[in-house]
């Protein structure tokens, strides 16, 4: 019996040891590190920025000379019936050596090296937009969990809280001591309690699925996040004046704007560079050979070297020049249209979120207060009912004021975090763990 027992209890332990494994505790800068390292949309962005340096390397061919290499065989028939034809048939080949060296392309290799270049920077202005993004979501999923974790608890307390005045009004109801109504009215907080903490374990469950999506982890990895709900951090600008100036110097998605504007300024000077003359210097070597059957002549060698400058010009190209400056210049009216709404969406974010961060402060600072009076509400309800001083009305009316103020704490607590964390994104600053 004694090895049925312990053979069961190896198998149970073997079956859970992977779960027990798999558990991660992570604080919140861990989670960003993980979400930086391993999300895939953070791996697509930092190809892109390789892509770009290949593309550099790429606008740099332009000023680079060209080496071709032909060769050319030919084989010829004569099937004449005259008498004095000068051969029956013959062969040859040609081989050529052709070098090529661009010396003035129409200032289209110095637009397109120039353009490459703005490329790779706009990557990276891409990415670090990307990664802000990133840390942002991971924040606000961290403390959701957190709020979610403390909501549990608390509705947790408020269900055994319930369930020991049902037991307190049994009594009652059984001495006839209070009517069968307020027993009934317990047991209905107690459901709603339940609900409530059904919801938050809901709330949970979501958000860890969601962090998990950021940090790119497996569902069967279980989290246990390290941290509270006051450890999001501070702002360092004090105004808002202050907070609208570091935005608008350090938020990426302002750079990216205006780098837009600037390639396609960059695309426009590309376009009228085509009017210009393009000069390449070219070489070429050139081994040639002949072959005669029935002729006079058995063999014929040639070799020889060339060295030219080519200049080519199109000055009317059909209005392409034209009609394609005309559009990109209409393109940067539009880049610069967008420019300014960005501008003024940062503006009204900055403004709406210092306010949101104020009000989180007055909301829990009215939070705190009204949960040390409901706090000793309670507990003296609970010290007088037991000498029958309070009723159970009173009791009830006692648990529920402290349930809600707990929970409006927490709620409080949350919507400043959660305020501090979107008035920093929103000011440009470094977030915790950027």
């Amino acid at each position: 019996m004694v090895t049925v027992i312990k053979n069961v209890f190896l198998v149970v332990l073997l079956t859970l040891a992977p779960v027990w494994a798999s558990a991660v505790s992570l604080t919140l800068e861990q989670c960003v590190d993980r979400g930086v390292e391993f999300n895939p949309q953070m791996r697509a962005y930092r190809l892109a920025i390789a892509e770009a340096e290949e593309g550099i390397s790429e606008a740099w061919s332009a000023f680079l000379p060209t080496f071709r290499v032909d060769y050319n065989y030919t084989y010829l028939e004569n099937n004449s019936d005259t008498l004095d034809r000068d051969y029956r048939s013959q062969d040859s080949d040609r081989f050529t050596l052709r070098l090529t060296q661009p010396l003035f392309s129409g200032m289209s290799g110095v637009s397109g090296l120039s353009r490459a270049r703005q490329n790779k920077v706009y990557r990276e202005h891409d990415l670090r937009f990307m990664k802000r993004q990133l840390v942002r979501e991971i924040h606000l999923s961290f403390y959701d969990i957190l709020h979610a974790e403390q909501l549990v608890d608390k509705w947790t307390e408020s269900v055994s809280r319930l369930e020991s005045q049902r037991e307190i009004a049994e009594a009652w109801v059984a001495q006839e001591l209070a009517p069968p109504l307020r027993l009934m009215e317990i047991e209905a907080e107690r459901y709603n309690s339940l609900q409530q903490l059904a919801a938050a374990k809901a709330a949970l469950a979501t958000g860890e699925a969601r962090l998990r999506e950021w940090l790119a982890m497996e569902d069967a990895e279980a989290i246990e996040l390290v941290g509270g709900l006051q450890n999001a951090g501070t702002v360092s600008c004090e105004t808002v004046e202050k907070c609208l100036q570091q935005a608008l110097d350090q938020r990426p998605d302002i750079k990216l704007s205006l780098l837009d504007r600037r390639m396609a300024r960059e695309d426009s000077k590309a376009i009228m560079s085509r009017n210009l003359p393009q000069v390449n210097l070219e070489g070429s070597w050139v081994d040639y050979s002949r072959n005669y059957d029935g002729g006079l002549i058995e063999r014929e060698d040639q070799e020889y070297y060339t060295v030219a400058v080519n200049v080519s010009m199109t000055p009317f190209p059909g209005g392409r020049n034209i009609f394609g400056y005309r559009r990109q210049e209409l393109a940067v009216k539009r880049l610069e249209s967008q420019l300014v709404t960005t501008r003024a969406s940062i503006v009204t974010e900055v403004k709406s979120r210092f306010q949101q961060r104020l009000e989180g402060k007055s909301l829990v600072d009215s939070a705190e207060k009204g949960l040390v009076v409901a706090r000793e509400i309670y507990n003296y309800t609970v010290r007088s009912s037991k000498l029958g001083v309070s009723s159970l009305d009173d009791l009830l009316d006692a648990e529920l004021r402290l349930t809600r103020a707990e929970v409006d704490k927490i709620d409080a607590d949350f919507a400043l975090q959660k305020a501090i964390i979107l008035l920093g994104y929103a000011a440009g600053e470094q977030l915790l763990g950027q």
